[in-house]
């Protein structure tokens, strides 16, 4: 009889227990994030306040908070592609490339001046960019295909923000919501896509005259155009359109650095050079 009551209490705290967990909602999630973007301040893990977030959920909280930012009257720049090696992947515990949005704001010129203030934990990539050419709608059949929707190829630079609270916990679906750390990126200078094989660049970083990061095309998926074609697929399997003139960003060359204070330039080899200053 005793061993029965015990069970009974057990039961009974079990329950109050497990009643005092609360989840939040999408909405909830999204006007959080949505405020500490504004404010600058970092966002609690979505999978600590969504049980069992699954990538495919992540995706569409990332389209609802896309289309809040989209809201405050900005625009779509481009897509940007991340975790694309093997070894990103595994930390964060997927087995895909990400992606998502770009957003106009967000796009800065060769020479930027970046200020650490406008972000809760800065990084830096080293990427090669894309220009369409031409309104993508549907999925694009094979790379042959997409390079006549390319207009152009450029050096360029992403600047993600890291605004997790929690980077032990951090795992894929997290970064999926927010956007893939969208924030700012540097377009350098853009040349015609026939003219460059970007299977060929070589990019290699420095700040204030030393080298801080070195990274080639293959970084990428392997690839750069098999890249590219998965990005622009992935944007449209997730319900956006591809405007001319919007980029494509495919991903680090070499590592993710920690933004430093200090003067930055990069050597792309075929693409040319970028610089920008982080304060």
């Amino acid at each position: 009889m005793r061993r029965l009551t015990v069970l009974a209490w057990i039961s009974v705290l079990v329950v109050l227990f497990t009643g005092s967990i609360s989840w939040a909602g999408d909405a909830e999630v999204i006007e959080a994030i949505v405020k500490a973007h504004a404010e600058v301040k970092p966002i609690a893990l979505p999978s600590g306040q969504i049980a069992g977030l699954t990538i495919d959920q992540a995706y569409k909280l990332q389209n609802q908070l896309a289309k809040a930012i989209l809201a405050k009257g900005d625009k779509v720049g481009g897509f940007k592609a991340g975790l694309t090696s093997e070894a990103t992947q595994k930390r964060f515990g997927v087995d895909r490339a990400l992606l998502g949005p770009l957003f106009k704001s967000g796009e800065l010129s060769d020479g930027a001046v970046v200020n650490p203030k406008d972000y809760v934990r800065l990084f830096i990539e080293t990427e090669v960019g894309y220009v369409a050419g031409a309104k993508i709608d549907k999925p694009v059949k094979d790379v042959e295909a997409l390079k006549k929707s390319i207009k152009e190829v450029f050096p360029a630079v992403e600047l993600p923000d890291m605004r997790f609270d929690d980077m032990k916990n951090l795992k894929g679906p997290d970064i999926v919501v927010d956007v893939i750390g969208s924030s700012k990126y540097i377009v350098g200078k853009r040349v015609p896509a026939n003219t460059v094989d970007v299977s060929t660049v070589v990019v290699t970083l420095n700040m204030d005259g030393n080298e801080v990061n070195k990274g080639k095309a293959s970084d990428a998926l392997g690839n750069q155009w098999d890249a590219l074609l998965w990005l622009v697929n992935g944007a449209v399997a997730q319900g956006w359109t591809v405007e001319p003139g919007q980029v494509f960003i495919t991903g680090a060359l070499g590592n993710m650095i920690p933004g430093k204070p200090g003067k930055y330039e990069g050597n792309y080899g075929p693409l040319g050079t970028l610089s920008f200053t982080v304060k």
